[in-house]
């Protein structure tokens, strides 16, 4: 057995968010020389957009940890996991495959997250950067978000993970200035309002709809650049909610851009006076007689 490579494969357990309760059984996996294994831990973690800090853990996680021994040597790889994430109010469990390359070795946490329906960013390596450039100029690392389309899967069962590079152009702090949040007026607030966004959690805070301030849950949403505001139900509020005046505006100035539309179409009309017959009128007239 390498002792090297057993010690490098429970540090990688440590780094995922796995701890040490799988060594014991990767290490007789790995004397008893299984061209392939798997193994699995669960473990119960708070709903993620629970407000309370003793909140109970119902939230169930099923992992399965899949090595793979080198076709010519004694090493092992952990190339992927899969998890499954059963909530106790919903009765449809939601499953993926992160493969850990691939995917930039997502942790347990960030895999709960992910299943959650959440979106978080984090700095990953450059694997490939482009040709006839100089690379020394080109950054080894970047900040990207990560978010998994729970509508649909592949033809794996998977479902499309989804990631946002700084040119995708999603400022965060601009789209939390578009909403009338309480609390985040300072720099200080600001910043650590993102932070937490960021980290691919829930920002509790208060929103003004008219004259009450309302209580909320806010999540970030990279993909429309926006962010996602929820009540204490989890019902979104959307903006017509929150900027009634502003939408009705903004529809009054859709229909009056429609009929200003049609009317340049159909071209000048000349005013008819009240003691003048329009031609139509004429016709019937003569048609009458």
């Amino acid at each position: 057995m390498n002792e090297n490579n057993l010690e490098y494969l429970k540090k990688t357990l440590e780094g995922l968010g796995f701890g040490s309760k799988l060594n014991d059984v990767l290490e007789n996996a790995i004397r008893r020389e299984m061209p392939s294994f798997s193994l699995g831990i669960g473990s119960l973690r708070k709903p993620l957009d629970a407000n309370d800090l003793n909140a109970a853990r119902t939230d169930h996680l099923a992992f399965t940890l899949n090595f793979n021994r080198s076709k010519d040597g004694n090493m092992y790889f952990l190339n992927n996991y899969d998890v499954t994430l059963k909530k106790v109010d919903n009765p449809i469990a939601v499953s993926q495959r992160f493969d850990l390359a691939r995917d930039h070795r997502i942790t347990a946490v960030q895999a709960h997250k992910l299943l959650s329906g959440l979106a978080f960013e984090k700095e990953v390596f450059l694997s490939n950067k482009e040709e006839n450039q100089d690379t020394a100029k080109q950054p080894d690392k970047t900040n990207t978000w990560f978010k998994l389309n729970l509508d649909v899967t592949d033809a794996f069962g998977n479902h499309p993970l989804r990631t946002f590079r700084p040119e995708y152009g999603y400022d965060l702090a601009e789209a939390i200035g578009k909403y009338p949040i309480k609390g985040v007026e300072s720099p200080e607030k600001l910043k650590e309002a993102i932070a937490t966004l960021k980290n691919g959690n829930y920002l509790h805070a208060e929103i003004l709809i008219g004259k009450k301030a309302v209580p909320v849950s806010i999540v970030a949403n990279p993909q429309m650049k926006t962010i996602d505001i929820y009540d204490k139900n989890r019902v979104e509020i959307r903006d017509e909610t929150i900027f009634p005046g502003k939408v009705v505006k903004e529809k009054l100035n859709a229909t009056q851009g429609i009929e200003d539309s049609t009317n340049q179409k159909a071209g000048p009309q000349k005013e008819t006076q009240p003691w003048e017959q329009t031609p139509d009128q004429e016709q019937t007239q003569k048609r009458t007689r």
